[in-house]
């Protein structure tokens, strides 16, 4: 995914997904990969915590529309690769950092 085009948002406008048993299952396990990695980066990325909870829902039985929304959240994150919040140690007394 490091060579796909960036998306300005990590979720579609207006998305709703939904558990279709007609459409196409995904390889389950990769999902889950997918979606434990993008568990673990949202602690320092809120911006994506909405996507990343909203795909999380259909890990046990994920879809190609869920595997889209993902790849989306991906997308997301390669064009905003220098975004996040950095936690330092030390802090002043009223608990900010300099």
């Amino acid at each position: 995914m490091m060579s796909c085009n960036p998306t300005s948002t990590p979720v579609e406008p207006g998305l709703k997904l939904v558990k279709d048993e007609s459409e196409k299952s995904m390889d389950n396990t990769l999902f889950k990969q997918v979606v434990g990695s993008l568990r673990y980066l949202y602690n320092t990325r809120p911006d994506i915590s909405f996507a990343v909870g909203l795909i999380s829902r259909f890990s046990d039985d994920p879809k190609a529309s869920h595997w889209v929304a993902a790849k989306r959240i991906l997308r997301y994150l390669r064009g905003t690769l220098n975004y996040g919040i950095l936690f330092t140690k030390e802090a002043d007394q009223d608990g900010f950092t300099n």
